[in-house]
């Protein structure tokens, strides 16, 4: 999953922790659309790495090619649904009149409800559910049954 490594940790509690005293507090859907809006803006730093609107075409164009769509049949037993890919495609065609800065502002906030609202629907990737802290005596560094046992030593 490409957002696992960045959300390994509680994203709720530290974005409404942000919130000054006297402010209600977020929602989650708030929370975590603040989380990924900060993240997305660190995926896009400058308009220059925004992609461009030939590789949205492009990706989309080989989703619908041959070898995909097998894998999609082989796995799901459909073929996919890329869709979203062509609504990037005319939503980058639509931004061409905006400056960069704002066409930056504007995707970031796109991504970010993308990704809020896969992470508050939940996906069939989500299998396992995030530790927050790591299990204690893992590895086991004394079994004790092992030191016990004088076979093994032998």
């Amino acid at each position: 999953m490409k957002w696992s490594i960045y959300h390994s940790s509680s994203s709720s509690s530290s974005s409404s922790s942000n919130v000054p005293a006297g402010n209600p507090t977020l929602t989650r859907w708030e929370a975590i659309l603040q989380d990924e809006e900060r993240y997305q803006a660190l995926q896009y730093p400058t308009p220059e790495d925004l992609p461009g609107c030939w590789s949205m075409l492009d990706d989309f164009m080989r989703a619908y090619a041959l070898v995909p769509q097998l894998r999609s049949f082989y796995r799901y037993g459909r073929s996919s649904d890329s869709l979203w890919r062509w609504s990037d495609f005319k939503y980058c065609l639509s931004l061409k009149s905006e400056t960069e800065e704002k066409r930056r502002e504007l995707w970031i906030k796109r991504k970010a409800e993308w990704w809020a609202k896969r992470r508050v629907e939940g996906s069939s990737e989500d299998v396992w559910e995030i530790r927050q802290t790591p299990l204690e005596n893992f590895p086991p560094l004394d079994p004790p049954d092992v030191l016990e046992d004088e076979t093994v030593l032998q």
